[in-house]
């Protein structure tokens, strides 16, 4: 009788062990995937490389590539110890200018150092509201205002922020980037003594917002590419450009420029880092946050540049005999048509905007609140739009 008692205590046994057996199990299948997991996601941070192929439309030399587009991939290439390297193509080698959204979506290159956007305003129409003529800016203003105008949250149409409209409609992920200095009125001597003198000028045009301001003031403008302008001052095709002072020597314009009207503050042209934003949703969180980071680092110092190279400029060109006036010092009359020009080209834009549909009292409000909180001004009529 002992035995078959004995053969029950034994067969409950094992089952008992078979039951904790069974529940270990299940609990360690389901704590391995939670592992593996982990160490996916670690090998991903620390092991996956990256090399992007850079396209960019500015010469090796041009302060904009040389004072914010290297030190930002420098810096990504420290921080991330190798894990990212570039390969860049400068002077449009791979793409030519206005060409890279399209290189960036049929994957030509990965990253467009910089968009430019401004060239095209029908597909990217808000972003001329930089060009905008402002009374008090500067290099570092506004490229801290294009920043913030870019990682803006305020809506302005249909929920959607400024950089969702603008680029995200395009599949496009877009980053800051240090823009130019302000633009300038220069001459080879014409000079704006009187209101008839600035009508009877004839300048070159760099963007349909100084076409507008041209109109708006009376002067005659012509449209045409920068480094055609050499040589049709020379010729005295005509008296000379809209165009910012840091950016003379790369053209040879400080051996032609010989009157400059200074604090008019025409606009300033804005351009961007951009991927495709399937490129940038691929990449590890910690590359994306150390590539804001190299951005966040570098765009002031970018901007200082302008204003280094701008005050070398002048106090070269002023040793060789080229004058450069304040607007405020002008002739009354004369003044007062420039900045009255100013503010008509901004009511000008905005309609221009609503008349395709777009938001185009809000970017303008917009942008005005966020230059006049960087410490920037714009025209006085412009502080009442509402």
């Amino acid at each position: 009788m002992k035995y078959p008692l004995l053969g029950v205590l034994i067969g409950l046994f094992i089952l008992l062990m078979a039951a904790c057996s069974s529940g270990g199990t299940e609990n360690a299948a389901n704590e391995q995937p939670s592992s593996e997991k982990e160490e996916e996601t670690e090998a991903k941070t620390t092991e996956e490389t990256f090399t992007f192929r850079v396209t960019s439309a500015l010469s090796p030399k041009h302060g904009l590539w040389v004072g914010f587009y290297e030190p930002w991939m420098k810096q990504i290439e420290e921080e991330t110890n190798g894990r990212v390297t570039f390969e860049t193509f400068t002077s449009g080698e791979l793409v030519e200018a206005t060409n890279e959204m399209e290189a960036l979506k049929q994957g030509t290159v990965h990253i467009a150092a910089p968009l430019l956007p401004i060239y095209d305003p029908s597909t990217f129409p808000l972003s001329e509201i930089s060009m905008l003529p402002l009374t008090k800016s500067s290099p570092i203003i506004g490229t801290m205002a294009f920043k913030k105008l870019i990682e803006s949250e305020t809506p302005l149409k249909d929920g959607k922020t400024f950089s969702e409209l603008e680029y995200g409609e395009h599949g496009l992920k877009v980053l800051p980037a240090t823009i130019s200095e302000e633009y300038s009125i220069s001459t080879t001597g014409l000079k704006f003594n009187s209101v008839d003198e600035v009508r009877k000028s004839q300048l070159r045009t760099p963007s349909r917002i100084h076409e507008l301001y041209a109109k708006n003031v009376g002067i005659n403008s012509v449209t045409m590419p920068t480094f055609d302008l050499f040589d049709a001052m020379s010729r005295g095709a005509v008296d000379g450009s809209f165009l910012f002072i840091s950016d003379w020597t790369g053209y040879g314009f400080e051996e032609l420029f010989k009157y400059t009207v200074t604090n008019v503050n025409l606009g300033h042209f804005s351009s961007l880092l951009a991927m495709t934003q399937e490129q940038w949703d691929a990449l590890p969180e910690d590359i994306q946050e150390i590539m804001i980071k190299a951005v966040n680092d570098n765009i002031e110092d970018g901007a200082q540049i302008w204003v280094d190279r701008r005050s070398e400029i002048i106090e070269q060109t002023e040793s060789n005999g080229a004058e450069f006036i304040d607007v405020n010092d002008l002739d009354p009359e004369v003044k007062e048509l420039l900045v009255s020009g100013m503010e008509k080209t901004w009511f000008d834009f905005i309609k221009i905007l609503e008349d395709q549909g777009e938001p185009g009292t809000e970017i303008a409000k917009l942008w005005r609140d966020i230059v006049l909180e960087l410490g920037g001004d714009v025209p006085d009529a412009i502080k009442q739009l509402d």
